[in-house]
C-alpha cells in the first residue's frame, strides 16, 4: 500500500467519499466557503513538500483528520462544497433524513440483541475465531453507525449548512479512528495511525511545483511518491491530475439526478421504511432465538426492495414482509 493511500486510509478519502456517497443519490453543500473563527490560528502550513507531508502525517498518527482538510488547496475545498450543496439541491428530505435514523435505529438494536446477532445460524454457522472477531469489533461498528447517524451530514439541513472543516475536525476524525479499529479487529491490518508520527521523508527529486518523495513507515517498505503544489498547498500528483474531471463527473453525476423521479418513487420507499421499521420493532422485541430468526428473514423484502429502488430496478407494486 502506497504512503498516499495510507493517508487516505485515515482521513481523506473517508471523508470525500462520505460526502460524495451522499451525493450519487443525494449530495448536498453550502454555498458558503468554510471560515476559521476568529479566535483560532490555522496551523502554519509548510512550503517544502517534505516538510508539508511530515507534518500532515504526524497530525494524523495524532487522529487529528481535521489536517486533512487544511491541506486541501482553497478551490478544492469550494468544489467540495459546490457538490454538496449541488446535492442538497436533489434530496428529499423526509426520505434521506429517515434514512440516517433508520440506521441510528439499527445501531441500537443490534447493541440490544447483540447475542442473538452472533448465535443466529441463518447464512450458516461462523468458525469460532470469525465469531470472535466479530464480537470485537461490533462495538465499534455500533458506533461508527452511530456517529454517521447523528454527524453534520445526517439531514439536509445539515448538509446545507456543511462546514468542510468542522466535519474533518469532528467526524471525520472519529470514524478514522473506528474504522481503524474495526480493521484491526478483524485482522485485515496492523497498520495504526501512530505509525504515521515516525515516518522518514525524503525528496528524491523536486524542481518548481513537482517533487517525488521516498516515505518510509517503520515495518514497511519505502514508496516513492509524485506530488504536485497546488495553492501552496502539495497534493498526491495523482489527484491533482484528475481532480478537474472527477469534479466534474461528480457534478454531472448529480445534475442527472431527476427530482421528479425520485417524487414518484417516494412513496413506495416510504412503504418499504414503514415495514423496515416495522421488522426492526419485532427484532427489537424478540427474547428468543427462534422469535429474532424469524424477525430477521422478515427483513429480507423490504431490504431487496430498497436494493432495487437504489439501481434503479424500480417497484411495480408494493413489497410485503415474509410473516414472521
Amino acid at each position: 500500500m502506497s504512503f498516499s493511500k495510507k493517508l487516505s486510509l485515515t482521513g481523506l478519502s473517508l471523508g470525500l467519499l462520505l460526502i460524495t456517497s451522499c451525493g450519487k443519490q443525494s449530495e448536498a453543500e453550502t454555498a458558503s466557503e468554510p471560515t476559521t473563527p476568529e479566535a483560532e490560528t490555522p496551523k502554519a502550513y509548510p512550503d517544502t513538500p517534505e516538510a508539508a507531508i511530515k507534518m500532515i502525517a504526524g497530525e494524523i498518527s495524532k487522529g487529528d483528520m481535521g489536517v486533512i482538510w487544511e491541506a486541501m488547496p482553497a478551490t478544492y475545498q469550494s468544489d467540495v462544497n459546490e457538490i454538496v450543496a449541488l446535492a442538497s439541491t436533489k434530496l428529499d428530505p423526509e426520505i434521506y433524513d429517515k434514512t440516517f435514523t433508520f440506521f441510528d435505529r439499527l445501531a441500537d438494536v443490534a447493541d440490544k440483541q447483540k447475542n442473538f446477532i452472533f448465535n443466529t445460524q441463518l447464512g450458516g454457522e461462523q468458525p469460532p475465531e470469525e465469531k470472535e472477531k466479530m464480537e470485537n469489533a461490533l462495538p465499534s461498528v455500533i458506533a461508527l453507525i452511530k456517529g454517521l447517524a447523528g454527524s453534520e451530514i445526517s439531514t439536509v439541513e445539515g448538509l446545507k449548512t456543511f462546514d468542510g472543516q468542522a466535519f474533518f475536525d469532528t467526524t471525520v476524525s472519529k470514524m478514522a479512528e473506528q474504522l481503524e479499529e474495526i480493521a484491526k479487529l478483524s485482522g485485515e491490518t496492523e497498520f495504526s495511525m501512530s505509525d504515521l508520527s515516525e515516518v522518514a521523508v525524503s525528496v528524491v527529486e523536486s524542481e518548481g511545483d513537482q517533487a517525488t518523495l521516498e516515505l518510509k513507515v517503520p515495518n514497511e517498505e519505502s514508496q516513492i511518491e509524485s506530488f504536485t503544489k497546488v495553492e501552496g498547498r502539495w497534493v498526491p500528483t495523482e489527484m491533482a491530475d484528475g481532480w478537474v474531471q472527477s469534479i466534474a463527473d461528480a457534478k454531472a453525476e448529480i445534475e442527472g439526478v431527476s427530482v421528479e423521479e425520485m417524487a414518484a418513487n417516494k412513496p413506495q420507499l416510504l412503504s418499504v421504511f414503514a415495514m423496515l421499521d416495522g421488522v426492526l420493532t419485532q427484532i427489537d422485541s424478540a427474547e428468543t432465538q427462534e422469535q429474532f430468526d424469524q424477525a430477521l428473514q422478515g427483513a429480507m423484502m423490504p431490504l431487496m426492495g430498497l436494493m432495487m429502488m437504489s439501481t434503479g430496478g424500480g417497484m411495480s407494486a408494493p413489497v410485503t414482509p415474509t410473516a414472521p
